[in-house]
Protein backbone atom coordinates (compact mmCIF):
# COMPACT_ATOMS: atom_id res chain seq x y z
CA UNK A 1 0.00 0.00 0.00
CA UNK A 2 1.45 3.21 -0.99
CA UNK A 3 1.47 6.19 1.79
CA UNK A 4 0.73 10.06 1.62
CA UNK A 5 3.43 12.77 2.75
CA UNK A 6 1.91 12.03 6.46
CA UNK A 7 2.61 8.24 6.12
CA UNK A 8 -1.40 7.26 5.96
CA UNK A 9 -3.17 4.75 3.71
CA UNK A 10 -4.61 6.11 0.79
CA UNK A 11 -8.30 5.11 1.35
CA UNK A 12 -10.99 7.77 0.69
CA UNK A 13 -13.62 6.43 2.88
CA UNK A 14 -11.66 5.22 6.01
CA UNK A 15 -13.54 6.75 8.40
CA UNK A 16 -16.58 5.63 7.33
CA UNK A 17 -15.60 2.10 6.94
CA UNK A 18 -14.68 1.91 10.45
CA UNK A 19 -17.46 3.42 11.80
CA UNK A 20 -19.51 1.16 10.04
CA UNK A 21 -17.63 -1.61 11.37
CA UNK A 22 -17.80 0.24 15.05
CA UNK A 23 -21.81 -0.11 14.97
CA UNK A 24 -21.72 -3.73 14.16
CA UNK A 25 -19.47 -4.76 17.02
CA UNK A 26 -21.29 -2.67 19.35
CA UNK A 27 -24.82 -3.76 18.28
CA UNK A 28 -23.74 -7.27 17.73
CA UNK A 29 -22.70 -7.19 21.28
CA UNK A 30 -25.90 -4.96 22.51
CA UNK A 31 -28.51 -8.12 20.45
CA UNK A 32 -26.92 -10.49 22.65
CA UNK A 33 -26.99 -8.41 25.41
CA UNK A 34 -30.81 -7.24 25.24
CA UNK A 35 -31.77 -11.00 24.42
CA UNK A 36 -30.46 -12.58 27.22
CA UNK A 37 -32.09 -9.87 29.42
CA UNK A 38 -35.68 -10.70 28.00
CA UNK A 39 -35.20 -14.27 27.74
CA UNK A 40 -36.03 -16.39 30.90
CA UNK A 41 -32.76 -17.59 32.86
CA UNK A 42 -33.64 -20.85 32.56
CA UNK A 43 -33.06 -20.70 28.76
CA UNK A 44 -30.23 -18.22 28.55
CA UNK A 45 -27.58 -21.45 29.93
CA UNK A 46 -24.36 -20.40 31.89
CA UNK A 47 -22.64 -17.13 32.07
CA UNK A 48 -19.39 -18.65 30.39
CA UNK A 49 -21.74 -20.09 27.22
CA UNK A 50 -23.40 -16.37 27.05
CA UNK A 51 -19.96 -14.95 26.52
CA UNK A 52 -18.82 -17.51 23.76
CA UNK A 53 -21.85 -16.52 22.08
CA UNK A 54 -21.35 -12.80 22.23
CA UNK A 55 -17.48 -13.77 20.44
CA UNK A 56 -18.88 -16.03 17.99
CA UNK A 57 -21.90 -13.79 17.44
CA UNK A 58 -19.95 -10.57 16.60
CA UNK A 59 -17.12 -12.71 14.51
CA UNK A 60 -19.55 -14.00 12.30
CA UNK A 61 -20.99 -10.59 11.70
CA UNK A 62 -17.78 -8.98 10.86
CA UNK A 63 -15.94 -11.52 8.79
CA UNK A 64 -19.72 -11.76 6.43
CA UNK A 65 -20.48 -8.46 6.35
CA UNK A 66 -16.62 -7.87 5.40
CA UNK A 67 -16.91 -11.08 3.09
CA UNK A 68 -19.93 -9.58 1.27
CA UNK A 69 -17.68 -5.66 0.87
CA UNK A 70 -20.66 -4.29 3.25
CA UNK A 71 -17.43 -1.89 4.60
CA UNK A 72 -16.69 -0.64 0.91
CA UNK A 73 -18.64 2.77 1.44
CA UNK A 74 -19.18 3.22 -2.17
CA UNK A 75 -21.05 0.43 -2.50
CA UNK A 76 -22.88 1.90 0.76
CA UNK A 77 -24.24 4.81 -2.23
CA UNK A 78 -26.18 2.14 -3.93
CA UNK A 79 -28.91 2.41 -1.71
CA UNK A 80 -30.96 -0.53 -3.05
CA UNK A 81 -27.93 -2.71 -3.97
CA UNK A 82 -26.50 -2.65 -0.61
CA UNK A 83 -29.79 -3.06 1.07
CA UNK A 84 -30.23 -6.08 -0.54
CA UNK A 85 -26.80 -7.50 0.28
CA UNK A 86 -27.39 -6.62 3.77
CA UNK A 87 -29.89 -8.62 3.78
CA UNK A 88 -28.18 -11.47 2.09
CA UNK A 89 -25.77 -10.49 4.83
CA UNK A 90 -27.97 -10.89 7.90
CA UNK A 91 -29.00 -14.42 6.28
CA UNK A 92 -25.29 -15.52 6.06
CA UNK A 93 -24.81 -14.79 9.60
CA UNK A 94 -27.89 -16.20 11.42
CA UNK A 95 -27.80 -19.58 9.49
CA UNK A 96 -23.86 -19.60 9.91
CA UNK A 97 -24.78 -19.12 13.65
CA UNK A 98 -27.43 -21.54 14.07
CA UNK A 99 -24.93 -24.40 12.59
CA UNK A 100 -22.62 -23.24 15.47
CA UNK A 101 -25.17 -23.61 17.81
CA UNK A 102 -26.14 -26.84 16.50
CA UNK A 103 -22.26 -28.17 16.35
CA UNK A 104 -21.78 -26.85 19.34
CA UNK A 105 -24.41 -28.28 21.16
CA UNK A 106 -26.12 -25.20 22.27
CA UNK A 107 -29.35 -25.78 20.19
CA UNK A 108 -32.34 -26.67 21.97
CA UNK A 109 -36.24 -26.51 21.17
CA UNK A 110 -36.18 -23.60 24.19
CA UNK A 111 -33.85 -21.44 22.74
CA UNK A 112 -35.47 -20.88 19.22
CA UNK A 113 -37.38 -17.72 20.87
CA UNK A 114 -34.09 -16.27 21.80
CA UNK A 115 -32.70 -16.88 18.30
CA UNK A 116 -35.62 -15.53 16.84
CA UNK A 117 -35.49 -11.92 19.44
CA UNK A 118 -31.47 -11.75 18.61
CA UNK A 119 -32.32 -11.86 14.88
CA UNK A 120 -34.93 -9.55 15.21
CA UNK A 121 -33.08 -7.05 17.34
CA UNK A 122 -29.93 -7.00 15.52
CA UNK A 123 -31.96 -6.50 12.27
CA UNK A 124 -33.49 -3.91 12.82
CA UNK A 125 -30.32 -1.78 14.51
CA UNK A 126 -28.11 -2.71 11.42
CA UNK A 127 -30.91 -1.24 9.47
CA UNK A 128 -30.78 2.02 12.28
CA UNK A 129 -27.30 2.11 11.55
CA UNK A 130 -27.25 2.33 7.92
CA UNK A 131 -30.27 4.24 7.29
CA UNK A 132 -29.96 7.29 10.36
CA UNK A 133 -26.56 6.96 12.27
CA UNK A 134 -24.14 6.59 9.13
CA UNK A 135 -26.09 9.10 7.24
CA UNK A 136 -25.84 11.45 10.00
CA UNK A 137 -21.85 10.68 11.07
CA UNK A 138 -20.84 11.02 7.30
CA UNK A 139 -22.15 14.33 7.35
CA UNK A 140 -20.59 15.13 10.48
CA UNK A 141 -17.57 14.06 9.44
CA UNK A 142 -15.02 16.42 7.82
CA UNK A 143 -15.20 15.24 3.63
CA UNK A 144 -12.80 14.07 1.70
CA UNK A 145 -11.62 17.00 -0.99
CA UNK A 146 -10.85 15.29 -4.42
CA UNK A 147 -10.08 16.81 -7.73
CA UNK A 148 -12.19 16.26 -10.79
CA UNK A 149 -10.55 15.56 -14.12
CA UNK A 150 -12.29 15.06 -17.08
CA UNK A 151 -10.26 14.85 -20.14
CA UNK A 152 -13.25 15.72 -22.46
CA UNK A 153 -15.04 17.97 -20.70
CA UNK A 154 -17.77 16.02 -19.75
CA UNK A 155 -18.29 15.61 -15.66
CA UNK A 156 -22.12 16.97 -15.31
CA UNK A 157 -23.06 13.46 -14.25
CA UNK A 158 -20.02 12.71 -11.78
CA UNK A 159 -20.24 16.40 -10.50
CA UNK A 160 -24.27 15.87 -9.96
CA UNK A 161 -23.08 12.51 -8.45
CA UNK A 162 -21.39 14.17 -5.52
CA UNK A 163 -22.93 16.95 -5.05
CA UNK A 164 -26.49 15.45 -4.36
CA UNK A 165 -25.31 12.28 -2.08
CA UNK A 166 -25.17 14.51 0.83
CA UNK A 167 -23.41 11.42 2.89
CA UNK A 168 -21.10 10.59 0.07
CA UNK A 169 -18.08 12.29 2.16
CA UNK A 170 -16.13 14.02 -0.64
CA UNK A 171 -16.18 17.23 -1.92
CA UNK A 172 -15.01 17.80 -5.35
CA UNK A 173 -12.16 21.19 -4.92
CA UNK A 174 -11.18 21.45 -8.41
CA UNK A 175 -12.97 20.62 -12.02
CA UNK A 176 -10.29 20.76 -14.72
CA UNK A 177 -9.55 19.16 -18.45
CA UNK A 178 -6.10 19.69 -17.81
CA UNK A 179 -3.83 17.21 -16.55
CA UNK A 180 -1.32 19.30 -16.00
CA UNK A 181 -3.29 21.63 -13.35
CA UNK A 182 -4.73 18.27 -11.77
CA UNK A 183 -0.94 17.12 -11.24
CA UNK A 184 -0.41 20.04 -8.77
CA UNK A 185 -3.10 18.32 -6.86
CA UNK A 186 -1.88 14.82 -6.96
CA UNK A 187 1.17 15.99 -5.49
CA UNK A 188 -0.34 17.23 -2.40
CA UNK A 189 -2.36 14.08 -1.93
CA UNK A 190 -5.58 14.71 -3.51
CA UNK A 191 -7.71 11.66 -4.76
CA UNK A 192 -9.12 12.10 -8.32
CA UNK A 193 -12.13 11.06 -10.04
CA UNK A 194 -11.49 10.64 -13.97
CA UNK A 195 -15.16 11.14 -15.80
CA UNK A 196 -13.94 10.56 -18.92
CA UNK A 197 -16.29 10.00 -22.18
CA UNK A 198 -13.41 8.43 -24.81
CA UNK A 199 -13.97 5.53 -26.94
CA UNK A 200 -10.71 4.14 -27.30
CA UNK A 201 -9.26 1.90 -24.22
CA UNK A 202 -5.89 2.72 -24.85
CA UNK A 203 -6.91 6.10 -23.80
CA UNK A 204 -8.85 4.99 -20.47
CA UNK A 205 -6.20 2.95 -19.33
CA UNK A 206 -3.44 5.24 -20.17
CA UNK A 207 -5.19 8.31 -18.36
CA UNK A 208 -6.37 5.65 -15.08
CA UNK A 209 -2.93 4.29 -15.15
CA UNK A 210 -0.85 7.92 -15.18
CA UNK A 211 -2.10 7.92 -11.51
CA UNK A 212 -1.62 4.38 -10.59
CA UNK A 213 0.05 4.13 -6.97
CA UNK A 214 0.34 8.04 -6.16
CA UNK A 215 -3.22 8.44 -5.38
CA UNK A 216 -6.37 6.92 -5.12
CA UNK A 217 -8.66 7.14 -8.68
CA UNK A 218 -12.62 6.87 -8.83
CA UNK A 219 -12.94 5.96 -12.57
CA UNK A 220 -16.44 7.18 -14.32
CA UNK A 221 -16.68 5.69 -18.10
CA UNK A 222 -19.37 4.69 -19.93
CA UNK A 223 -17.01 2.59 -22.02
CA UNK A 224 -17.45 0.11 -18.64
CA UNK A 225 -21.61 -0.18 -19.40
CA UNK A 226 -22.17 -3.81 -20.14
CA UNK A 227 -20.07 -5.01 -16.98
CA UNK A 228 -22.90 -5.38 -14.49
CA UNK A 229 -23.51 -6.51 -10.81
CA UNK A 230 -19.33 -6.57 -9.48
CA UNK A 231 -19.96 -6.63 -6.35
CA UNK A 232 -17.09 -3.81 -5.33
CA UNK A 233 -18.42 -1.05 -8.07
CA UNK A 234 -21.03 1.86 -7.74
CA UNK A 235 -23.07 2.23 -10.95
CA UNK A 236 -24.89 5.83 -11.80
CA UNK A 237 -27.45 5.27 -14.06
CA UNK A 238 -25.88 1.76 -15.39
CA UNK A 239 -22.91 2.86 -15.65
CA UNK A 240 -19.52 1.62 -13.38
CA UNK A 241 -17.94 4.21 -10.26
CA UNK A 242 -14.56 1.81 -9.69
CA UNK A 243 -12.72 2.63 -7.47
CA UNK A 244 -8.67 1.80 -7.62
CA UNK A 245 -6.63 1.66 -4.29
CA UNK A 246 -3.52 0.17 -5.73
CA UNK A 247 -3.08 -2.48 -3.70
CA UNK A 248 -1.79 -6.18 -3.44
CA UNK A 249 1.90 -5.35 -3.17
CA UNK A 250 2.71 -5.72 0.21
CA UNK A 251 4.81 -8.84 1.32
CA UNK A 252 2.38 -9.78 3.92
CA UNK A 253 -0.41 -9.93 1.40
CA UNK A 254 1.50 -11.96 -1.03
CA UNK A 255 3.06 -14.48 1.54
CA UNK A 256 -1.00 -15.34 2.75
CA UNK A 257 -1.94 -15.37 -0.95
CA UNK A 258 1.01 -18.16 -1.09
CA UNK A 259 -0.16 -20.20 1.55
CA UNK A 260 -3.95 -20.07 0.36
CA UNK A 261 -2.71 -21.26 -3.29
CA UNK A 262 -1.08 -24.10 -1.71
CA UNK A 263 -3.74 -25.48 1.00
CA UNK A 264 -6.65 -24.62 -1.39
CA UNK A 265 -4.58 -26.87 -3.98
CA UNK A 266 -4.37 -29.80 -1.77
CA UNK A 267 -7.62 -29.70 -0.40
CA UNK A 268 -8.95 -29.67 -3.95
CA UNK A 269 -7.45 -32.33 -5.63
CA UNK A 270 -8.60 -34.27 -2.13
CA UNK A 271 -11.90 -32.98 -2.69
CA UNK A 272 -12.10 -33.79 -6.63
CA UNK A 273 -10.59 -36.50 -7.10
CA UNK A 274 -13.21 -38.94 -7.05
CA UNK A 275 -14.65 -36.57 -10.20
CA UNK A 276 -11.50 -36.24 -12.19
CA UNK A 277 -11.21 -40.20 -12.06
CA UNK A 278 -14.67 -40.00 -13.62
CA UNK A 279 -13.98 -37.12 -16.24
CA UNK A 280 -10.49 -39.47 -17.47
CA UNK A 281 -13.07 -42.67 -17.23
CA UNK A 282 -15.49 -40.68 -19.92
CA UNK A 283 -12.33 -39.25 -21.62
CA UNK A 284 -11.23 -42.53 -22.79
CA UNK A 285 -14.31 -44.17 -23.31
CA UNK A 286 -15.65 -41.59 -25.63
CA UNK A 287 -13.03 -40.91 -27.65
CA UNK A 288 -9.62 -41.55 -28.59
CA UNK A 289 -6.32 -39.68 -27.69
CA UNK A 290 -4.85 -39.36 -24.35
CA UNK A 291 -6.35 -38.14 -21.01
CA UNK A 292 -4.56 -34.81 -19.99
CA UNK A 293 -3.73 -32.28 -22.44
CA UNK A 294 -0.62 -30.62 -22.01
CA UNK A 295 -0.74 -26.45 -23.73
CA UNK A 296 1.46 -24.05 -23.62
CA UNK A 297 -0.07 -20.79 -21.73
CA UNK A 298 1.55 -17.36 -20.92
CA UNK A 299 2.00 -16.71 -17.63
CA UNK A 300 3.84 -13.91 -15.42
CA UNK A 301 5.73 -11.22 -17.09
CA UNK A 302 4.72 -13.28 -20.06
CA UNK A 303 6.52 -16.48 -19.24
CA UNK A 304 5.61 -19.53 -20.79
CA UNK A 305 3.79 -22.20 -19.01
CA UNK A 306 2.94 -25.87 -19.00
CA UNK A 307 -0.72 -25.74 -18.54
CA UNK A 308 -2.77 -29.10 -17.81
CA UNK A 309 -6.49 -29.75 -18.54
CA UNK A 310 -8.42 -32.86 -19.04
CA UNK A 311 -8.86 -33.27 -23.34
CA UNK A 312 -11.64 -32.05 -24.01
CA UNK A 313 -11.49 -31.93 -27.75
CA UNK A 314 -10.85 -34.56 -30.22
CA UNK A 315 -6.90 -35.58 -31.07
CA UNK A 316 -4.94 -33.04 -33.47
CA UNK A 317 -7.44 -30.96 -33.94
CA UNK A 318 -6.91 -27.75 -35.81
CA UNK A 319 -6.46 -24.60 -33.98
CA UNK A 320 -6.67 -22.50 -37.23
CA UNK A 321 -10.55 -21.25 -36.59
CA UNK A 322 -9.92 -20.27 -33.13
CA UNK A 323 -6.97 -18.67 -33.93
CA UNK A 324 -9.21 -16.51 -36.27
CA UNK A 325 -11.93 -16.18 -33.60
CA UNK A 326 -9.63 -14.62 -31.33
CA UNK A 327 -8.09 -12.36 -33.50
CA UNK A 328 -11.20 -10.95 -34.57
CA UNK A 329 -12.02 -10.84 -31.18
CA UNK A 330 -9.23 -8.77 -30.17
CA UNK A 331 -8.45 -6.82 -33.23
CA UNK A 332 -12.48 -6.53 -34.94
CA UNK A 333 -15.46 -6.87 -33.23
CA UNK A 334 -14.99 -5.25 -29.34
CA UNK A 335 -18.61 -6.39 -28.89
CA UNK A 336 -18.11 -10.18 -29.81
CA UNK A 337 -18.20 -12.18 -26.74
CA UNK A 338 -15.05 -13.74 -26.05
CA UNK A 339 -15.68 -17.39 -26.38
CA UNK A 340 -16.20 -19.52 -29.42
CA UNK A 341 -18.97 -21.22 -29.37
CA UNK A 342 -20.65 -24.20 -31.51
CA UNK A 343 -16.65 -25.62 -31.88
CA UNK A 344 -16.69 -29.12 -33.54
CA UNK A 345 -13.48 -30.21 -32.35
CA UNK A 346 -15.10 -30.42 -28.75
CA UNK A 347 -16.29 -33.55 -27.94
CA UNK A 348 -19.34 -34.70 -26.44
CA UNK A 349 -18.11 -35.72 -23.49
CA UNK A 350 -15.87 -32.56 -23.49
CA UNK A 351 -18.79 -30.71 -23.66
CA UNK A 352 -19.87 -31.76 -20.17
CA UNK A 353 -16.51 -31.21 -18.93
CA UNK A 354 -15.91 -27.73 -19.92
CA UNK A 355 -19.58 -26.74 -18.83
CA UNK A 356 -18.64 -27.84 -15.09
CA UNK A 357 -15.03 -26.42 -15.41
CA UNK A 358 -14.36 -30.14 -14.49
CA UNK A 359 -11.46 -29.96 -17.41
CA UNK A 360 -9.83 -27.19 -15.64
CA UNK A 361 -9.32 -29.65 -12.28
CA UNK A 362 -5.76 -30.70 -13.49
CA UNK A 363 -4.33 -27.14 -13.27
CA UNK A 364 -4.19 -27.51 -9.23
CA UNK A 365 -1.17 -29.49 -10.02
CA UNK A 366 -0.19 -26.54 -11.72
CA UNK A 367 -0.86 -24.30 -8.62
CA UNK A 368 0.96 -27.11 -6.72
CA UNK A 369 3.85 -26.05 -8.84
CA UNK A 370 4.26 -22.50 -8.35
CA UNK A 371 2.80 -21.91 -12.22
CA UNK A 372 -0.55 -20.66 -11.50
CA UNK A 373 -2.57 -19.04 -8.24
CA UNK A 374 -5.89 -20.56 -7.31
CA UNK A 375 -7.05 -16.60 -8.26
CA UNK A 376 -6.08 -14.24 -11.40
CA UNK A 377 -6.73 -13.60 -14.37
CA UNK A 378 -6.74 -16.91 -16.61
CA UNK A 379 -2.98 -17.28 -18.67
CA UNK A 380 -3.86 -16.81 -22.36
CA UNK A 381 -2.77 -18.87 -25.39
CA UNK A 382 0.49 -17.69 -27.53
CA UNK A 383 -1.16 -16.62 -30.31
CA UNK A 384 -3.61 -14.75 -28.04
CA UNK A 385 -1.00 -12.57 -26.91
CA UNK A 386 0.42 -12.11 -30.20
CA UNK A 387 -2.72 -9.70 -30.78
CA UNK A 388 -2.55 -8.14 -27.30
CA UNK A 389 -2.34 -4.30 -27.70
CA UNK A 390 0.24 -2.38 -24.39
CA UNK A 391 -3.00 -2.31 -22.59
CA UNK A 392 -4.12 -5.71 -22.62
CA UNK A 393 -0.54 -6.69 -21.14
CA UNK A 394 -1.27 -5.38 -18.03
CA UNK A 395 -2.92 -8.29 -17.30
CA UNK A 396 0.36 -10.24 -17.16
CA UNK A 397 1.58 -7.90 -14.26
CA UNK A 398 0.61 -11.19 -11.72
CA UNK A 399 0.93 -14.47 -11.56
CA UNK A 400 -2.26 -15.77 -13.68
CA UNK A 401 -4.85 -18.09 -11.89
CA UNK A 402 -7.57 -20.56 -12.28
CA UNK A 403 -10.52 -18.26 -11.63
CA UNK A 404 -10.70 -14.56 -11.34
CA UNK A 405 -13.04 -11.42 -11.50
CA UNK A 406 -13.83 -12.30 -15.36
CA UNK A 407 -14.55 -15.90 -14.32
CA UNK A 408 -16.95 -14.72 -11.59
CA UNK A 409 -18.25 -11.36 -12.77
CA UNK A 410 -18.48 -12.14 -16.77
CA UNK A 411 -17.03 -15.28 -18.04
CA UNK A 412 -18.13 -15.76 -21.66
CA UNK A 413 -21.17 -12.99 -21.57
CA UNK A 414 -18.57 -10.21 -22.12
CA UNK A 415 -16.51 -9.27 -25.10
CA UNK A 416 -12.59 -9.07 -24.83
CA UNK A 417 -11.95 -5.32 -24.05
CA UNK A 418 -14.34 -5.77 -21.01
CA UNK A 419 -13.50 -8.88 -19.79
CA UNK A 420 -9.69 -8.00 -20.11
CA UNK A 421 -10.52 -4.37 -17.68
CA UNK A 422 -11.88 -6.89 -15.39
CA UNK A 423 -8.90 -8.25 -14.97
CA UNK A 424 -6.81 -5.32 -15.14
CA UNK A 425 -9.32 -4.20 -11.83
CA UNK A 426 -8.30 -7.25 -9.85
CA UNK A 427 -4.72 -7.07 -10.51
CA UNK A 428 -4.63 -3.62 -9.19
CA UNK A 429 -6.93 -4.16 -5.78
CA UNK A 430 -5.63 -7.46 -5.17
CA UNK A 431 -6.77 -8.35 -1.28
CA UNK A 432 -7.29 -11.23 0.79
CA UNK A 433 -10.72 -10.75 0.93
CA UNK A 434 -11.08 -10.01 -2.73
CA UNK A 435 -9.46 -13.72 -3.44
CA UNK A 436 -11.15 -15.34 -1.16
CA UNK A 437 -15.14 -13.70 -2.46
CA UNK A 438 -13.65 -15.05 -5.96
CA UNK A 439 -12.93 -18.04 -4.60
CA UNK A 440 -16.56 -18.86 -2.72
CA UNK A 441 -18.35 -17.41 -5.99
CA UNK A 442 -16.93 -19.39 -8.22
CA UNK A 443 -18.68 -22.47 -7.60
CA UNK A 444 -21.91 -20.44 -7.40
CA UNK A 445 -20.72 -19.41 -11.55
CA UNK A 446 -19.83 -22.75 -12.41
CA UNK A 447 -23.08 -24.56 -10.68
CA UNK A 448 -25.82 -22.00 -12.85
CA UNK A 449 -23.12 -22.54 -15.98
CA UNK A 450 -23.52 -18.80 -16.28
CA UNK A 451 -21.65 -17.82 -19.13
CA UNK A 452 -19.60 -21.30 -19.86
CA UNK A 453 -19.92 -22.80 -23.14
Amino acid sequence: MSLNSKGEEKIIWKKQKLLLLFFDILFAVVSIVITYNIVPERIIGSVRSIYLEVIVFTLLVVGIFAYLDLYNYLVFLNRFRYIYRTIKGLGYTFVLYLIWLWVSSSFHTQKVVSILILFLIFSLLVYFTRTILIPIFSILLPSREVVLYAPEGNYRDIRDWSKHHMVSGITIKKISEDREEIENYVKKGFPVIISTFTEEWETLIETLFYFKGRVPVILFSPLLTGIDGVDYWGYLEGVPIVYFRWSGHSKIYRFMKKVIDVMGAILAIIIFFPFMIIAAAGIKLTSKGPVFFMQNRVGKGEKIIKMLKFRSMIESSDDKPHKEFVKGCINGDSDRNFKFMDDSRITSWGKMLRKTSIDEFPQFFNVLKGDLSLVGPRPPLEYEVTQYSDWHKKRLSVKQGITGAWQVFGRARLPFTKSCFLDIYYTENRNLWFDLHLLSQTPQAIVFGKGAY
